[in-house]
């Protein structure tokens, strides 16, 4: 309760998001490793962006009073590598920011030192916006486990680097099961370009493009999003792969972004400025995708999914919000697409206040053309029995 808590602390809090231990990396996870026990919750005073990280105890419900991870306020980045090991980026003194004020230095802190102790992982340049460095856990896809870092050059381009790792990596070094393990493997270069974005999923890694790219002879126009193999990509480079394309645009459609559940990929495209979900299967142990259906027209509505739960359920929050419809969460199912479902919304769970009758009412799209021929299109909210006559 942030209000008490303000109270209790003579504090203005705004809360700024948490990170969760991830129950695949807490050794501690009670019935089998399927309870979130632990919780980095970030708190600014009065809503400023620097913020104070504290850890909560989600089984008591208070925050950790044994050698907790809490964090003084600063523009922080902080997440679990393992229950009793954190990554942390923060201001630390003299050159650990970047000019723009963020981490340019990356810590591994182990639960019960002083994070001055902690040994820097990895650095940027002062001129950088800033340094990152997380674990991407894919076991549940039948993948690896990826160490991943980068340094943001600009807002629009990085450099990134990343490895395979074992679970016992992801232990403090004095841990008696990582000692029982060689060192990982030396971090590789992504190459590939600056301004794309990647990401894995299983045992492929996935690319968006900003610019196009030139490989083996085939170009991959801006805009597209394309997959392939990671272990192919991360020792023999891109031009070794076989790439697929996910998606490519056009001048009416726009890649937004991807989400998973537990067995699919939704991927999220505009198309003539409304959204459009397609559903992929994730198929032979993470290493391929299958199309499997999605929305037959675009929807004249801001909508957005994100899994309930990627390691239990292919259920997921759908969240709408339109001209005539206030901001509604529902769930919904991807495998009701998989079985020829007409809808893979299964309940509505709550919606904002009505600010106005929309009984009546209905949207359109329509597009102007411009001089040279570009269809730009707008939005008409009218009552249904309006005469179209241009009185």
């Amino acid at each position: 309760d942030l209000d008490e808590l303000s109270k209790k602390d003579d504090i203005s809090w705004v809360y700024k998001g948490s990170r969760v231990l991830p129950r695949l990396r807490d050794t501690q996870s009670p019935n089998d490793g399927t309870v979130v026990t632990r919780a980095l919750l970030n708190l600014s005073r009065g809503g400023s962006d620097a913020v104070y990280i504290k850890e909560f105890d989600l089984l008591s419900g208070d925050f950790v009073a044994d050698k907790p991870f809490n964090l003084p306020e600063a523009k922080t980045r902080a997440s679990y590598k393992s229950r009793d090991v954190l990554i942390v980026g923060t201001d630390t003194g003299p050159d650990s920011l970047t000019d723009s004020g963020y981490p340019r230095q990356i810590r591994e802190w182990v639960r019960g030192t002083e994070l001055k102790d902690a040994p820097i992982v990895f650095e940027g340049e002062k001129t950088d916006v800033s340094v990152s460095y997380y674990i991407d856990d894919n076991r549940q896809y039948g993948g690896p486990i990826y160490e991943i870092r980068s340094r943001s050059l600009t807002f629009y381009t990085s450099k990134r680097w990343a490895r395979r790792i074992q679970f016992e990596h992801l232990l403090a070094s004095n841990d008696p099961l990582r000692e029982k393990v060689d060192d990982p493997q030396d971090f590789v270069e992504l190459d590939v370009q600056d301004d794309a974005s990647v990401s894995f999923l299983g045992n492929m890694v996935v690319i968006s493009l900003r610019s196009d790219w030139e490989l083996g002879g085939k170009t991959y126009t801006q805009g597209s999003v394309i997959y392939g193999n990671a272990t192919t990509f991360l020792e023999q480079g891109p031009t070794a792969c076989d790439w697929n394309v996910l998606f490519q645009k056009n001048d009416r459609t726009a890649y937004d972004y991807y989400t998973c559940t537990k067995n699919y990929l939704i991927l999220c495209t505009m198309d003539n400025v409304k959204n459009k979900f397609d559903f992929y299967k994730i198929i032979d142990d993470g290493s391929a995708l299958k199309y499997i259906g999605g929305d037959v027209e675009a929807q004249v509505l801001s909508c957005n999914a994100s899994p309930l739960d990627t390691q239990e359920s292919d259920l997921f929050w759908f969240t709408t919000s339109g001209y005539t419809q206030p901001s509604t969460l529902y769930m919904a199912d991807a495998t009701k697409v998989e079985n020829g479902e007409p809808e893979y919304i299964i309940k509505k769970l709550k919606a904002l206040p009505t600010q106005y009758d929309a009984s009546g009412l209905v949207v359109e799209q329509k597009n102007a053309i411009s001089k040279d021929g570009t269809k730009v299109p707008y939005f008409i909210v009218r009552k249904k029995d309006t005469e179209l006559n241009g009185k």
